[in-house]
């Protein structure tokens, strides 16, 4: 670049020179300027020139420059964030421990009895009501019975299985023989004298002889004249009442007793269509009142 702008200096130079010499050829006009004049203006017109072209080459060497615009909010890229997917959550469910039972207990759905043996003929000494819990102490040989801690008294009774539910360890529960039967409130065989009749009375009175074999009731009514009422009948678990059914010579129907004290009972008897009062008693204890029970 130097050498370029120096062989041009020098070619400004001789161009002075020969303007000089110019100047005093016949013919050429300067305008009034002097020669010195006309010689520095050709030189700063010359060099002006280099100058510029200078400058253009300049510019060539340089690498352009590259306008950078700030980009308008329409143009900004909006970027949304990324999501990450929530965990599926997994319930664990709670383990809940069943304490093992040292003992057998009992409870029941129905409010249950509790006696001093197996059925109605043993005494009443308690009950295990719905909601109460029991421990067991033992079990009938026919399982029909579970036998435990009394809730109501000191001591044991036996609770009926058909409402029981019983948890924990029933394989070493002993088998409880049945308690001797009570002496029952009442002794239905016998003779006893009987009365029969519309509820308001007049009763016609006739002897009546009873037999029994375990819950089995035979009584024979002698209305006289050959004609028998046999009355044919069971027992109820507790000895306190017989039905059953009766058969006279021209009539037959159904019959219930009830006991009334140790010598005495009241009942009915029924043909079908209408229900007459029928009671006995014995021992001199004489016709219960009223005589008639339903």
């Amino acid at each position: 670049m130097k050498k370029i702008w120096k062989t041009r200096f020098l070619l400004v130079l001789f161009l002075a020179v020969l303007a000089l010499q110019a100047c005093n050829l016949p013919g050429l006009g300067t305008s009034g300027l002097s020669a010195d004049e006309i010689a520095q203006t050709s030189v700063a017109q010359t060099i002006a020139a280099g100058q510029g072209e200078d400058a253009v080459e300049d510019e060539e060497d340089e690498a352009p420059a590259v306008e950078v615009q700030a980009p308008s909010p329409t143009d900004t890229e909006v970027v949304l964030p990324s999501m990450t997917p929530s965990p599926t959550i997994t319930l664990t469910p709670t383990i809940t421990l069943t304490p093992t039972l040292e003992v057998p207990i009992v409870t029941v759905s129905v409010d249950t009895n509790c006696r001093s043996g197996p059925g109605k003929i043993y005494d009443y000494i308690g009950a295990l009501l719905a909601g109460e819990v029991a421990e067991v102490m033992g079990k009938s040989e026919d399982g029909q019975y579970w036998i435990i801690k009394n809730p109501d008294l000191p001591g044991e009774c036996w609770l009926w299985a058909q409402y029981a539910t019983v948890e924990g360890p029933t394989a070493g529960l002993p088998e409880y023989t049945p308690p001797p039967t009570p002496t029952p409130k009442i002794i239905w065989e016998g003779d006893w004298t009987s009365y029969s009749g519309p509820a308001g009375g007049p009763f016609d009175i006739y002897p009546l002889t009873v037999t029994v074999d375990g819950e089995n009731f035979t009584g024979v009514m002698d209305q006289g004249g050959g004609n028998l009422l046999t009355f044919t009948g069971i027992i109820a678990e507790d000895y306190l009442s017989v039905s059953g059914t009766w058969v006279g010579t021209a009539t037959n129907g159904t019959f219930e007793m009830f006991v009334l004290g140790s010598d005495q009972f009241q009942g009915n008897m029924d043909n079908g269509v209408d229900v007459f009062a029928f009671c006995g008693g014995r021992g001199g204890a004489g016709q219960p009142a009223p005589c008639i029970m339903n």
